[in-house]
């Protein structure tokens, strides 16, 4: 038999128990076919030496935003800025070549860093009057210009944003998405490509993608097509998995006989596709985000009487859940403060009672501050949570300020969450949190940027942490029997990393180096 492709000189990472390290991988048809001396003797068309890179099963990055990423790598970039200032100079010397009509698309804003929200008045300056968004990095918030402000309909809206000086939460931001949206599909696919290759680059081999066809993560409601043009053209470097927003579902006429209500057309739902694009689990949003202070708690945040909001009616969240799970969907909601996944709880409950098997795999995404009392529940309920753990590194000093001392220990857990047997899916809510890599060195060290440790006692072993960006993400996809571990008969998805993450010490494994991604057993420099 001749191979495909033998990988040799390889640190293999299985993360499979039954045969934990390797030094050589056989490939045929994009498939693993053996380690080892399973393939010793054997020729292969191609001979790759690794040179002693480790080999590890690709990275799967459970919760996206590939669209959003795209639209922020093509804005004027703010991130850098300290000050008011400083993010004025910015946008005025990137949008002064603009045409008049010209959006002024600003990225990387950040309240927090430069001190305070920008407002309408000095966007107004800064980018010539032209239309101008800059889009909070959480994308719970957003500051438009004067100029958009004076084309919102209504008066009632229009005066809000004025005294608001531009700045808008949650879906209120629906205020400058009607006028800037959609994309073309041409326009919302290129964000998708070069975020896509920006999230190979991290050693990504699989990305779910969370709101397609919604208020929050789509730039055209026709994500499906935008997608399929993508990959028949060969376009996208990674698997994708999309996951639908709950607001883009509709009645549907066949649903009242059937036990539910709304629906895409056509009845798409979870599991309709290939390996390489296919429909996931349905999206539905709670609340907002902590960057902001829109998170639900149930006690507010320190310093003020502030307990975040809803996105919508909870009772209306709680029946859209129970509809979507008795129309068959896998559920990915998100809820972050813990009275949002007392909600989220509450619905789940409410699903097992109305038929069907609650064993869907249903994930809540973020649980940033969950309550020891809720742990237990939602180990009973079989609740996956899908974190991001590098927002304790990023925001973790901002975070426990909000939440005081005695809430500290309760953001984006680890330990406690694992050994009450509930699965934790790691991912980057890009255009957010770091890297997979950063996500594994904070799950196993639990440090923020300054150096404090959050909630000690939450650590994990590299190797647990390891996995949630590998075999869980493949269990939560429905695809643990091929992705996930570098194992005979799986598919030949890798990530080549510099270094072993097991093998360095924990604080350096956010700067492991990343070689190459193999997807379908075709290998890809990162150059």
């Amino acid at each position: 038999m001749r191979l495909d492709t033998i990988i040799e000189n390889a640190q293999v990472v299985t993360l499979d128990p039954e045969r934990p390290t390797a030094g050589r991988i056989g490939l045929w048809r994009g498939r693993v076919v053996g380690l080892d001396d399973d393939v010793a003797g054997l020729d292969a068309v191609e001979m790759i030496d690794a040179g002693g890179a480790a080999v590890l099963p690709g990275f799967i990055d459970s919760h996206t935003h590939l669209q959003l990423t795209g639209q922020g790598l093509l804005a004027i970039d703010i991130s850098a800025a300290g000050t008011v200032d400083e993010a004025l100079t910015i946008i005025a010397d990137g949008s002064a070549s603009f045409a008049p009509e010209q959006w002024v698309e600003i990225s990387g804003y950040d309240q927090r860093v430069i001190g305070r929200d920008l407002t309408a008045a000095e966007l107004d300056r800064a980018a010539g009057g032209r239309k101008a968004w800059a889009r909070h990095i959480s994308s719970h918030s957003s500051v438009i210009s004067s100029s958009v402000i004076r084309d919102i309909p209504g008066a009632v809206d229009r005066d809000f944003a004025e005294r608001n000086l531009g700045v808008l939460h949650e879906v209120e931001q629906d205020l400058v998405r009607a006028q800037r949206l959609p994309f073309s599909l041409d326009e919302a696919g290129r964000t998708i490509e070069i975020a896509a290759e920006a999230a190979r680059r991290q050693g990504v081999t699989f990305c779910m993608d969370a709101g397609a066809g919604g208020r929050i993560g789509s730039l055209n409601p026709l994500d499906i097509s935008t997608h399929l043009r993508l990959l028949e053209s060969g376009r996208i470097p990674v698997r994708m998995q999309l996951m639908p927003s709950l607001d883009a579902l509709h009645p549907v006429l066949g649903g009242h006989g059937d036990g539910f209500e709304r629906g895409l057309d056509v009845g798409l739902r979870t599991g309709l596709g290939s390996d390489r694009l296919r429909i996931g689990a349905l999206k539905v949003v709670i609340d907002g985000g902590m960057m902001v202070r829109t998170a639900r708690l149930t006690e507010p945040y320190e310093g003020s009487d502030e307990r975040g909001q809803y996105s919508i009616d909870p009772e209306d969240l709680i029946a859209g859940i129970v509809d979507g799970h008795r129309a068959g969907w896998q559920l990915a909601v998100h809820a972050i403060g813990d009275e949002a996944i007392d909600v989220a709880i509450e619905a789940f409950r409410q699903a097992a009672s109305h038929g069907g098997t609650i064993d869907r795999r249903h994930r809540i995404e973020h649980g940033g501050l969950i309550r020891p009392d809720q742990i237990s529940v939602l180990a009973g309920l079989g609740i996956a949570i899908v974190s991001q753990p590098s927002f304790l590194y990023d925001s973790g000093d901002d975070f426990v300020a909000q939440m005081g001392v005695s809430r500290a220990p309760w953001l984006y857990r680890g330990r406690s969450l694992t050994d009450a047997g509930i699965r934790i899916v790691g991912s980057t809510d890009r255009p957010l949190a770091g890297s997979p890599l950063r996500a594994v060195q904070v799950l196993a060290d639990r440090t923020s940027s300054s150096g404090a440790i959050i909630g000690d006692g939450e650590q994990l072993t590299v190797a647990e942490a390891l996995n949630t960006v590998t075999v869980n993400g493949a269990w939560i996809a429905g695809m643990e029997d091929r992705l996930g571990r570098v194992a005979s008969g799986f598919l030949a998805d890798f990530t080549v990393l510099e270094r072993s993450p097991i093998d360095v010490d924990i604080s350096e494994i956010a700067a492991i180096g990343v070689r190459a991604t193999v997807l379908d057993g075709a290998w890809n420099e990162v150059s």
